[in-house]
């Protein structure tokens, strides 16, 4: 058996949760625009799901999946999707050879690093989950 498909680097779906079920890692969109990692993304989403899941079974409020909502994740993706666009539009050898020496710049490659190596390329959801622990509270 066989079994493959895309990758979805378009960037973080906006909705991600309802009653009957959350999307996580690649499901939910997220994916590097521009390396198509996604092993960071599902661990963080996958924290932070835990604990809406949690409140949610115990208040069966439908409230308390507001917090894992794809919107809060989509700004993030904004500049790697608009370079995937442009590096896209690169068809020629030649334009991706000057695009790579303008990266190893000293004004682009610490930017380059950031994109490609950086730590915590998707947002953190340490905030998200201190909302969370608010929501339990009030419920």
């Amino acid at each position: 058996e066989r079994r493959g498909g895309r990758i979805p680097v378009g960037g973080v779906l906006s909705r991600i949760a309802n009653e009957r079920g959350l999307l996580i890692g690649d499901a939910a969109g997220a994916v590097s625009p521009l390396t198509a990692g996604g092993l960071d993304p599902c661990l963080r989403l996958s924290n932070l799901a835990a604990q809406v899941i949690e409140v949610y079974l115990k208040s069966n409020d439908p409230l308390a999946l507001a917090p894992y909502s794809g919107n809060a994740f989509r700004a993030r993706f904004t500049s790697r999707l608009w370079m995937r666009r442009l590096i896209a539009r690169l068809t020629r050898p030649a334009l991706l050879e000057v695009g790579c020496a303008i990266m190893r710049l000293p004004p682009f490659r610490s930017l380059a690093r950031h994109v490609f190596f950086g730590h915590g390329s998707f947002p953190d959801t340490e905030p998200l989950s201190e909302k969370m622990e608010r929501v339990a509270i009030e419920m």
